[in-house]
């Protein structure tokens, strides 16, 4: 996934996932610089959310892109990616 940022605002980002396993989540800048990184637990029958908060300026301004890489096929995953005013 990959999108545009901000820097004058805080970001949020969220991960929900399903199905038994786990999800590793990274937030790159447009420059290739990791600005976020964490795992979600993924359980069966319920949802895992995961969620890191960045002050302004932590994901320079342009586009970002975001990685989920599942440890099963069967996990079923969504992310936003929010910047509140």
């Amino acid at each position: 996934m990959s999108g545009g940022a901000s820097e004058r605002l805080p970001t949020v980002l969220t991960v929900a996932c399903e199905g038994g396993g786990s999800a590793a989540v990274t937030m790159k800048g447009q420059d290739g610089v990791q600005v976020a990184e964490f795992t979600v637990d993924c359980p069966k029958g319920s949802a895992g959310v995961g969620s890191v908060s960045m002050d302004p300026g932590v994901v320079p301004r342009g586009s970002f892109s975001v990685g989920v890489d599942t440890s099963t096929q069967d996990i079923r995953w969504a992310l936003t990616v929010t910047q509140p005013e």
